[in-house]
């Protein structure tokens, strides 16, 4: 028993030899095969995203700001900083203010609750959301009806001027970030076009909500340039940018750092059966490629098609199969 045993012993440490040495010669042939190519962009350089129509909604909402009392952001709660547009910092700095924190059913717990005391350390209200399941969209509604409220008081109480409350909201957020299906729960309607791929809404709109809220939809509108801390790589992982925008191989390799270097390496190891020693020795793009072998993404000959592989794993991450996640932590 124990000679079988040893025998198997061997065997698996022959094939982790063998897959390392493997990997060791096809990184050869791509160090050597990048001294004649020009090197690739890779997606952390920095995409650049920004159609017309944000333009146009960009200035329009400027134009609004003046009919608005509060203003809702919403962010993808696994990328707090790189799905917030700092054009909203300028733009409601004399508003009140609202965080939305949606997508928190696939964000880690442990990293989201750290992100919801800071935004209330910093004076913001700070709401946790799954627009998909309706959680606690009543109560962004009463905290949106607070805030109007208190700013009616202080603009009608003092000159015994009585108005029936209308509370004008802007809804802002970035593409896909979930801005539409929580404006369809809030006016349980249909009243906003919605979609799993960013860039629907085009133009802004106003929705009534029973008799004392009306929302201002707008587009959802990024940064021009995506290249500080990595936020276009982020933004990709997490689906809130068209993948058609950037190269799925080099960004699932961005995604497999990026996971390493925030702390969840064992989701890889969990998600994928690798040895954890192997994701510590071998470079991203070995990595994807035992992904790949170990999800069965193989063509002719037993090599692995690195493109399905790629798909496999940014699905993984952007639907939470891979696990819940935050690849932003907050600065203590």
């Amino acid at each position: 028993m124990n000679f079988i045993i040893n025998i198997l012993v061997k065997i698996i440490v022959m094939n982790k030899e063998v897959i390392k040495m493997d990997m060791y010669q096809k990184r050869k042939i791509r160090a050597e095969k990048k001294k004649d190519d020009s090197p690739k962009s890779f997606p952390s350089v920095g995409i650049n995203w920004f159609p017309g129509h944000m333009v146009k909604a960009q200035n329009e909402i400027k134009n609004n700001l003046k009919l608005i009392d509060v203003v809702v952001e919403i962010l993808d709660a696994r990328v707090p900083i790189a799905s917030h547009n700092k054009l909203m910092d300028e733009l409601a700095k004399d508003k009140k203010r609202i965080v939305v924190l949606n997508k928190s059913d696939l964000a880690d717990k442990v990293e989201l609750t750290k992100w919801e005391d800071y935004y209330k350390n910093r004076g913001d209200v700070c709401v946790l959301t799954n627009a998909n399941k309706s959680e606690n969209i009543s109560k962004l509604v009463n905290e949106i009806r607070k805030q109007g409220k208190e700013i009616y008081e202080k603009k009608y109480s003092s000159k015994n001027i009585k108005v029936k409350p209308i509370y004008r909201c802007l809804i802002a957020g970035i593409p896909n970030v979930g801005k539409s299906t929580i404006i369809n729960k809030i006016a349980n309607r249909s009243a906003a076009a919605t979609s799993n791929k960013p860039g629907v809404t085009r133009k802004n709109q106003w929705i009534r909500v029973g008799s004392d809220i009306e929302l201002l939809d707008t587009p959802g509108i990024l940064m021009p340039r995506l290249d500080e801390n990595n936020a276009g790589v982020k933004l990709a992982l997490t689906g809130n940018i068209k993948l058609e925008v950037v190269d799925n191989e080099e960004l699932a390799c961005s995604g497999i750092n990026l996971l390493i270097n925030e702390g969840y390496k064992k989701l890889l190891v969990d998600s994928y059966s690798i040895e954890e020693e192997l994701l510590d020795e071998l470079d991203s793009y070995d990595i994807l490629e035992v992904i790949g072998r170990k999800r069965g993404c193989l063509v002719s000959g037993g090599n692995v098609d690195m493109s399905r592989a790629a798909n496999v794993l940014l699905d993984d991450i952007k639907n939470g199969k891979i696990g819940n996640i935050v690849l932003e932590k907050v600065e203590m």
